[in-house]
This record gives C-alpha cells, structure tokens and sequence, in this order.
C-alpha cells in the first residue's frame, strides 16, 4: 500500500517505527528525510524512496521514477 511522507510529523512516526534516531536540534526537514530514506533503503527500498519523495509510490512523477530506477541500479 503506497503512503505518503508529506511533513516531519509524519517522518517522525516512520522513524519511531523503523527504530531510527530522532531529529537533532538543528537539523533540517529535508536532512533527516535523507538520513531515514537512506536508513530505511536495506529493509524496504519503496518505502525509503516514498519518505524521499514526500508521497507514495502511485503519485510519483516521471522523474521521481527514473531517480528509483537510476538509485536500484547503483545500490548493486
């Protein structure tokens, strides 16, 4: 089921599931969207790049899927 990332609120719960840290003092919206897409890439590659994308697998763009395809091809 594609899910949507859209705010911190939401990147916060996803974090507190996948047992990740939580955001540091200063640290920006979009640096630990990174650092849980990144964290969470081993364990479910479409969820890291919906928590990347802000939005669930069905609404990404074009572009978004080249970017999942270009990061599968490097990951081997």
């Amino acid at each position: 089921m594609p899910m949507d990332f859209p705010d911190l609120d939401s990147l916060k719960r996803a974090g507190s599931m996948w047992k990740f840290r939580e955001i540091n003092n200063n640290e920006s919206e979009e640096s630990y969207r990174s650092a849980l897409a990144d964290f969470v890439a081993d364990k479910d590659f479409i969820e890291s790049q919906e928590i990347r994308n802000k939005v669930g697998w069905n609404k990404w763009t074009a572009d978004q899927n080249k970017d999942i395809l270009t990061r599968g091809y490097m990951r081997k």
